[in-house]
């Protein structure tokens, strides 16, 4: 246990940094909710969070000491987690940045590659790669499915500080990077087909995954995205429990196609209800973080000159979705 605490702060709630409150709070690390709006604020005072672990045991969770409207803030911290999706982030920095002291940093758990929007703060950013996945049931329990690890690495290339892992362990296992962008880039891929595709067809992973044409589509475009990689020179960083990208695309390196399909049907039957955060997002009628997976690879397809109509496909699709919606 440690005896002196780095001062920590969270904006934006929701599954991904609900995981991180149930293992700072199990391991007694004191932290600090910045709410941004009042009805928020009293919901989170007034119920106790109800989080269930991959062991099954259900936690409970009250965050009333925790908790403080942003504009009420007086607090500098060392460390700041923001919570909320990529298209809000440039808000969220702006909102928080007086909180931070001088050698303060933010910790960003978004998807995609939100680093690179921000270089002129390269130095204060740490960059968090998610490695499990929590979702609401319709209870309001945050379920964490899978074990898991964060992966943090700093923006500008070095390890972060060993205290994470006493910070968060065992409760979340903790992995300190100096090669931050090729976790990002992995995990980017991963979320092209089970967020990025699944959400364009609108299903479940299960739906997805045990579905020939779908598996073939999902093989397609990871294999655009592993040329954009080599490309890029990004040696891949395998997300612990996960695989490499670079034998699942085709190409130098990959698997027998055959081997391909079955790893991805055995990921849908271990998943088969889970709709991710994206598919959810247009079961909800929310705007997606499209433009951030599949388009931050026809981006840089773009530039590179590379072909990638897999993924051009499956960011127009959420789009129209999107109008629909």
């Amino acid at each position: 246990m440690l005896t002196t605490y780095p001062s920590i702060a969270i904006s934006g709630i929701g599954s991904v940094t609900v995981t991180i409150i149930h293992a700072l709070s199990q391991n007694q690390i004191p932290f600090k909710i910045l709410c941004r709006n009042q009805s928020r604020f009293q919901s989170l005072k007034n119920n106790p969070i109800s989080f269930q672990g991959p062991n099954r045991k259900i936690v409970k969770i009250d965050l009333m000491s925790h908790l403080t409207m942003t504009q009420d803030n007086q607090e500098k911290f060392d460390y700041i987690l923001i919570g909320c999706k990529n298209q809000n982030l440039s808000e969220y920095l702006e909102e928080t940045k007086s909180f931070l002291k001088p050698n303060g940093k933010w910790v960003l758990i978004q998807n995609g590659i939100p680093e690179l929007q921000f270089k002129s703060y390269t130095d204060k950013i740490i960059g968090g790669v998610v490695g499990w996945n929590t979702q609401t049931l319709s209870d309001h329990t945050y379920y964490q499915s899978n074990v898991g690890s964060l992966i943090l690495g700093e923006a500008k290339g070095t390890k972060p500080d060993s205290l994470w892992e006493k910070l968060l362990s065992p409760f979340l296992p903790v992995v300190l990077t100096d090669k931050l962008s090729g976790y990002r880039w992995h995990k980017l891929a991963i979320n092209s087909i089970i967020n990025g595709l699944a959400a364009s067809k609108q299903v479940s992973l299960g739906e997805l995954f045990l579905n020939q044409q779908s598996r073939i589509e999902a093989l397609e475009t990871l294999t655009e995205i592993k040329q954009v990689m080599n490309r890029l020179e990004i040696t891949e960083q395998v997300v612990p429990g996960s695989f490499p990208i670079q034998k699942l695309g085709g190409g130098p390196g990959s698997l027998p196609r055959w081997i391909c399909h079955l790893i991805l049907i055995l990921l849908g039957l271990k998943y088969f209800r889970i709709r991710t955060s994206m598919v959810q997002d247009l079961d909800a009628n929310r705007k997606t973080e499209i433009d951030f997976i599949n388009g931050e690879v026809v981006k840089n397809a773009n530039k590179l000159g590379i072909s990638v109509p897999r993924n051009e496909w499956i960011v127009q699709k959420i789009k129209e979705l999107e109008l629909k919606n």
